[in-house]
């Protein structure tokens, strides 16, 4: 979650965001190799993902967590959070195993730039990059805006991006397809009503969807499950060669 969204209160997670944690585990669960593995998490928001991958992954045995946003008092609040966490606003130096950009790329002018630096200093030769954005730019919305978005992108962009790093695609595919309808309707009645989607006032902390579910364990349940559905359907989808958008867009990719 971004740290915008991060609600002051407590709350519940999303399904989407613990659907997404674990898809995105189990495929690196499948990919990844070694032992006393390091991560680093690049725009980890409030360390949720990073947290998933260090419990469900043995061998990962350390996760650098760094983002810009990251005042002193979450550091000192996080410092003893998880053995194998850190958290750090100023980028580490020395490379790593395995390199995480989760919805980063969207957020910054140079995407290009930003995963080239990150892949030519952060990340061992062999090593592992797994990125995701926002999918399709014609889906832009004030929602985006909101989070501080400067697009989305398509899957063929995100692929090319990740080879002009210097990476190796070695799979790719596009997650939640179930919500690009919903996604669509919004974009549509902005349309009709004529809202400007690139001019929503900036805002230091926001309320989304991620940080206000509010529903109990059986509506949880199923719209996980779904959620938990549709991904596995994606990847299928990917694996087969069949032409199903979703509303994000992930890679993963190898430094040779």
């Amino acid at each position: 979650m971004d740290l915008k969204e991060l609600p002051a209160r407590s709350f519940k997670r999303h399904p989407w965001e613990m659907v997404r944690a674990d898809f995105f585990a189990r495929l690196l669960r499948e990919n990844l190799r070694g032992h006393a593995l390091a991560a680093f998490d690049l725009g980890a928001g409030d360390g949720y993902f990073a947290e998933c991958l260090v419990e469900s992954l043995p061998t990962v045995t350390r996760v650098t967590c760094f983002d810009t946003g990251y005042q002193a008092a979450w550091l000192a609040a996080n410092k003893t959070r998880h053995p194998s966490l850190s958290f750090t606003a100023q980028k580490p130096d020395g490379v790593h195993d395995l390199l995480v950009l989760l919805d980063v790329l969207e957020h910054v002018d140079d995407s290009r730039a930003i995963l080239g630096e990150a892949v030519q200093t952060s990340l061992k030769p062999g090593g592992l990059a797994l990125i995701s954005v926002p999918a399709w730019q014609a889906l832009f919305s004030s929602h985006d805006t909101l989070l501080g978005h400067k697009r989305r992108f398509a899957p063929a962009e995100l692929r090319d991006l990740a080879r002009e790093a210097g990476l190796v695609v070695v799979e790719h595919g596009q997650l939640f397809s179930s919500l690009l309808a919903a996604r669509a309707m919004m974009k549509a009645r902005e349309f009709l009503e004529k809202k400007p989607s690139s001019h929503v006032p900036a805002a230091a902390t926001i309320e989304t969807s991620l940080g206000s579910w509010h529903h109990g364990r059986v509506v949880t349940t199923l719209v996980t499950r779904a959620l938990s559905l549709d991904a596995a359907g994606g990847r299928l989808a990917a694996r087969l060669g069949l032409p199903i958008a979703g509303l994000s867009t992930w890679v993963l990719a190898r430094r040779p």
